[in-house]
């Protein structure tokens, strides 16, 4: 067997000459390099965000939680400055997941990221990643992106569970992440490359990634006993999603042709739209079964259309 042989990009700016211009552009374009690397899929909103009179970076959106993303990049070795600026950041934007992306992290702000995420509560998730490049056999440069930091998605879950109080979880809430949890599992079992996402909340529904912002695919427990598998528009902006929304309508009969009878929920009092597929909640096996085989099916089917 013959393999290739990995060579180390020593001076990174040779790749990505400026942090701004550069990089933070490219990063934005491919987040699910990144997502794939922390486990979740990343859907980007922004970039240059304004805090204040700072601005951010990456602003994103966890597709899984919709939790908010904020991402600091820095093509130096980490320093006091920018470990500010993340704080600053993540206060500003209420962010539940924080990323911070050097040429190299410092042990000193390792264990600043490590001490984060054991005194912050269990939804808040703090991250330092490296940024290398490589070649292999004299290749075009390659990303290679090192998780140097991360939370403990146990302890903090379990911290949850026994501290009482707000940080306590429900019964639902418990059988809401035990069934996402099977879900998530089986999901990865019959289409591997479906989803970055490596864990799950404690919430009654889970998402996730079209490939395109402002559209997602959504499995939920609905009232009256229902759980259904959804094509969801949300763009931010209401006259948008109704647009589409009444575009995507314009090809009802060959979408139904594909799919089945649906339910398209235009939702005037709200911003955002759904179309979706309903079931009763039934056995859990059964559920998970139909969920999954539906959701693959409208993410084959409204690919073509986003």
């Amino acid at each position: 067997m013959k393999l290739g042989q990995v060579s180390y990009i020593d001076d990174i700016r040779s790749v990505w000459v400026n942090e701004a211009r550069d990089f933070t552009p490219w990063l934005a374009e491919n987040l699910d390099t990144l997502g794939a690397e922390l486990g979740m899929d990343i859907e980007l909103i922004t970039t240059e965000h304004g805090i204040g009179s700072f601005s951010l970076d990456i602003y994103a959106r966890e597709v899984n939680t919709g939790h908010s993303v904020v991402i600091e990049n820095q093509l130096e070795a980490t320093d006091h400055s920018h470990l500010g600026q993340l704080i600053t950041y993540a206060s500003g934007a209420d962010a539940k997941i924080i990323i911070w992306i050097s040429r190299e992290v410092r042990e000193e702000h390792r264990k600043a990221i490590d001490w984060l995420n054991q005194v912050s509560n269990e939804d808040t998730h703090f991250f330092a990643v490296e940024i290398q490049a490589i070649t292999i056999d004299g290749s075009l440069p390659a990303p290679l992106l090192k998780v140097k930091a991360s939370p403990n998605e146990w302890g903090k879950a379990q911290k949850a569970i026994v501290s009482g109080g707000s940080g306590a979880k429900t019964p639902k809430q418990m059988y809401y992440h035990e069934y996402f949890t099977k879900f998530l599992a089986e999901l990865k079992q019959r289409k591997p490359h479906f989803t970055n996402a490596k864990s799950v909340g404690y919430d009654s529904w889970f998402s996730f990634s079209s490939g395109k912002t402002g559209f997602s695919y959504t499995v939920t427990f609905r009232s009256g006993n229902r759980f259904s598998c959804e094509f969801y528009i949300d763009m931010n902006d209401k006259e948008l999603n109704k647009a589409k929304f009444d575009e995507l309508s314009e090809y009802k009969p060959e979408i139904v042709t594909v799919l089945g009878e649906l339910s398209w929920e235009r939702l005037d009092d709200k911003r955002a739209c759904r179309i979706a597929a309903y079931m009763d909640a039934t056995s859990e096996g059964s559920m998970i079964d139909w969920g999954i085989r539906t959701l693959i099916a409208f993410k084959d089917t409204f690919t073509k259309y986003l």
